[in-house]
């Protein structure tokens, strides 16, 4: 029953009253609502991950490609766009992960930080030899004991309000205590990651990863007795679309200019291995692979 009020207007039903303040109290919900939550973060990580992934590929052909965008479109039109993403992507999948899992840990994703640790050691190079780096935590804390007494004071006072903060949130859980240790691991082990997988871009361990091509590195002989370094893009038989090393221009050569053909490698640098190699490579013997400046100077047969 609709009751009339005082200025002309009319009252609504308990019932109505009812879903007027569900519909009032149902923007607030949004902090309840896990479901939608969840909901709107898968929806945003598909949408962000295909274009974070084709933006990372552009950045890195770029670089290829000596931040041409012609001889970037040829690259990616001669090889393939498949072959191009994958190719731009893989390689840099072992760099970053080590960084992405600790800002898994800085937000708070102790479990996906540590996986995404864990397969870091299984896969990212190191800067540092191997025994190097497995005695680099017992290094690091020799370092840190043999101390100035009053820097002593002040590490064991930082580890005792870290640890009253422990004891303090074991009675919110144990989410939070793993939260809080996980952002506290975080910044502990920035100093240790940096210095076993130095930060891209800010070293020169990285300047041949980022600006080798997939493709393996070839001595090309021409016919005319010519002789380049180069990275074969295509090979349909009737076009050899080739990739300078020096120059990063794009060429076409016919099969009757080529020749010979021979892989090598651009340094002669043994591969880094990861922390954890699943299957350690025999490194005491040299690489068979040659050197292409040693291949360049070889007098032809």
């Amino acid at each position: 029953m609709i009751t009339a009020m005082a200025g002309g207007q009319t009252g609504a039903s308990p019932v109505e009253a009812g879903q007027s303040l569900g519909r009032a109290w149902q923007p607030y919900r949004g902090v309840y609502d896990v479901r939608g939550r969840l909901s709107r973060s898968m929806m945003i990580t598909l949408i962000a991950l295909p274009i974070g992934l084709l933006l990372l590929s552009v950045i890195r052909l770029l670089i290829v490609a000596d931040y041409n965008p012609a001889t970037a479109s040829a690259i990616a039109s001669s090889g393939g766009y498949v072959d191009t993403l994958l190719g731009a992507i893989i390689p840099l999948v072992p760099i970053f992960t080590p960084y992405l899992g600790l800002l898994l840990l800085f937000f708070n994703r102790v479990i996906a930080g540590m996986l995404m640790l864990l397969a870091a050691a299984f896969m990212s190079p190191l800067a540092l030899a191997r025994p190097v780096a497995l005695h680099l935590p017992s290094h690091d804390w020799h370092s840190a004991i043999h101390r100035s007494p009053l820097v002593l004071l002040v590490m064991i006072a930082l580890a005792a309000a870290f640890a009253v903060l422990l004891a303090l949130e074991l009675g919110m859980g144990l989410t939070v205590v793993a939260r809080t240790v996980g952002t506290v691991a975080c910044i502990l082990l920035v100093p240790f990651v940096m210095t076993l997988v130095p930060f891209p871009l800010t070293h020169e361990f990285y300047t041949e990863v980022l600006r080798q091509p997939w493709q393996p590195a070839e001595v090309i002989t021409l016919t005319s007795g010519q002789r380049l370094v180069g990275y074969v893009l295509s090979d349909n038989g009737t076009w050899l679309v080739v990739l300078s090393e020096g120059t990063r221009t794009v060429s076409y050569y016919r099969p009757a200019q080529v020749a010979s053909r021979q892989i090598c490698q651009i340094t002669s640098a043994r591969p880094a291995q990861p922390l954890i190699p699943v299957l350690p490579a025999h490194q005491k013997s040299a690489t068979s692979t040659p050197a292409c400046a040693g291949l360049l100077t070889r007098s032809p047969r």
